[in-house]
């Protein structure tokens, strides 16, 4: 579940869009000035961040800066509200990185649909478009599927990277990088080529950070029941496609 921290100036505009979020199955929290923005943001992760504008005059801006200055937030999308036309003000948003900025009083319909587009975005990387090619050696078309499916289970892990600690982040980045250059070399591989020693060590050496990030973040206390699924999916990913190197090893020296 997406999770959104809606910050309002209005309770009224705060419940309101709440109610919108957690029909549409968003998993939302309010919060009215910037300093409790930052608070929030400090002890929680939520995936987009619904603004409004109008709180710019106690000191908005900076407390953006300070979300941004979270690590593991760095990136996190803003939407802003706005219940006037304001050009300096939606200069000085897009200054600050918002994607968007939409009025807020009859903007509900436009807020869910950029977030989907957003949450699209991420789950359909362009390295997920590659098309797979299929070819004559099974060993090799096998380490393609589980290539899938270790892209696969990344995208859908990627909305609880929350859970996995301070260093989370850059632990489940190393997996999806290492997913998608996997898949991307076994696409420049010919058949029946794994024989050869030096190819089979570029693998394991990339299925080697699959599996030890995984491992790392199942270290972490806390996780939920899907993290680990999702990751001991990871390892067992890997550890059939270290079995597939190895019988093609034990082939060669045959």
């Amino acid at each position: 579940m997406n999770r959104v921290l809606i910050v309002a100036g209005e309770r009224q505009t705060g419940e309101r869009y709440q109610q919108t979020l957690a029909q549409e199955g968003f998993q939302t929290a309010v919060v009215w000035n910037p300093i409790q923005m930052v608070e929030f943001c400090r002890q929680h992760q939520p995936d987009f961040m619904i603004v409004d504008l109008d709180l710019a005059e106690l000191g908005l801006w900076s407390a953006v800066q300070a979300v941004r200055g979270i690590g593991t937030l760095a990136n996190v999308p803003f939407l802003g509200l706005a219940s006037a036309a304001n050009q300096q003000l939606f200069e000085k948003a897009k200054a600050a990185g918002f994607l968007s900025v939409f009025p807020t009083h009859d903007s509900s319909r436009q807020i869910i649909e950029a977030l989907r587009r957003e949450i699209e975005r991420v789950q359909a990387p362009a390295e997920a478009e590659i098309t797979d090619i299929i070819g004559r050696d099974p060993s090799l078309n096998r380490l393609r599927e589980i290539a899938r499916e270790i892209i696969s289970t990344t995208v859908s892990l990627r909305p609880l990277v929350g859970e996995y600690g301070e260093d989370g982040p850059e632990l489940f980045g190393y997996i999806e990088s290492s997913g998608i250059a996997i898949r991307k070399k076994l696409n420049g591989v010919p058949d029946f080529s794994l024989h050869d020693k030096e190819l089979r060590h570029d693998f394991r050496n990339m299925i080697g950070s699959v599996t030890g990030f995984s491992e790392l973040i199942l270290m972490e206390s806390g996780l939920s029941y899907d993290s680990t699924e999702g990751l001991t999916l990871l390892r067992r990913n890997s550890k059939e496609f270290v079995e597939i190197l190895d019988t093609q090893k034990a082939e060669a020296n045959a």
